[in-house]
């Protein structure tokens, strides 16, 4: 099974203590074959600020890491008629991981993001997209 976006249920909000408030219909990104998943998104308002962040939780073997990364805004292909989402790079990531665990954690984030998109829900702006990484 691969990662997909779908609505947290209640059940796994109390089998993981997500944050979120039961029935709200809150998203994320999971693989529930492999017990993993993402939850987060973009933060900042750009009518406010100059940038946004990436900011996420990402599960794995039991541990939650919280990340941090920089996007690019996204740009229309239209030759191929989709949304490029491209993520620059790693800003933080708590705890680090070290060693082999760390490319292993990099490489399920990535397969995680590239189903997330760049919101994270089956995006009506967005049907046809395909994520980059400049990490």
């Amino acid at each position: 099974m691969a990662f997909k976006n779908e609505v947290v249920s209640d059940a796994d909000i109390d089998r993981y203590k997500l944050p979120f408030p039961k029935g709200e219909g809150r998203w994320w990104t999971r693989d529930a074959e492999r017990d993993y998943y993402l939850w987060g998104g973009l933060v900042g308002n750009l009518a406010y600020e100059e940038t946004q962040e990436g900011w996420f939780y990402l599960f794995v073997h039991g541990k939650i890491y919280d990340i941090c990364i920089e996007p690019s805004q996204p740009k229309k292909d239209d030759k191929a008629q989709e949304t490029v989402f491209h993520w620059k790079n790693i800003t933080s990531i708590n705890p680090e991981p070290s060693g082999a665990n760390r490319e292993i954690v990099i490489g399920i984030l990535k397969e995680a993001l590239k189903c997330f998109g760049f919101d994270g829900r089956k995006s009506i702006y967005h049907p046809r997209y395909r994520v980059s990484f400049g990490f």
